[in-house]
């Protein structure tokens, strides 16, 4: 029997944890935004890595503040404005990493949340995932009936 090659077969992956929103999560904006990234898969427990965080953070403000999605300048402003330093490399990867996920999208220079056309980032938000989730469960669907028809046929 020929292995199945994995790896080359996974487009992406879809982590949401189920999290409580407790009262000391609603504190702060750091730790509302850390929640939503957990929350979405973005980060692991016990990260400790503050860059994509850091990014996440410019790019709600821009989303929820400024009501527009920001260029890579603006980002690379806002990080000056709030005394951040974050190299352009470690910059891109994550910008790069949020695209590969499907949760970001470069349209003309401008990043945005996919989908997001400023009324509702969470609706937003939670259409990406649903798509995403649905489409996994239907390929699951058709390689659970294909293997039911292989142990009828057996």
């Amino acid at each position: 029997m020929a292995e199945i090659p994995e790896s080359s077969l996974i487009q992406s992956e879809i982590v949401l944890r189920e999290m409580l929103l407790t009262d000391e999560v609603k504190m702060t904006r750091k730790s509302l935004v850390r929640w939503i990234a957990l929350s979405l898969g973005m980060i692991s427990p016990k990260e400790s890595r503050q860059s994509i965080l850091t990014l996440l953070e410019a790019l709600l403000f821009f989303h929820l503040k400024e009501k527009k999605g920001p260029n890579y300048n603006d980002v690379v402003e806002y990080f000056k404005q709030q005394n951040v330093e974050m190299n352009e490399k470690t910059l891109r990867y994550h910008i790069t990493q949020l695209r590969k996920a499907g949760v970001l999208e470069d349209e003309r220079s401008t990043y945005r949340f996919m989908g997001f056309q400023g009324d509702n980032l969470a609706q937003s938000l939670e259409q990406i995932y649903k798509r995403r989730s649905e489409f996994a469960f239907s390929n699951i669907k058709s390689a659970m009936d294909l293997l039911q028809k292989m142990h009828e046929n057996a």
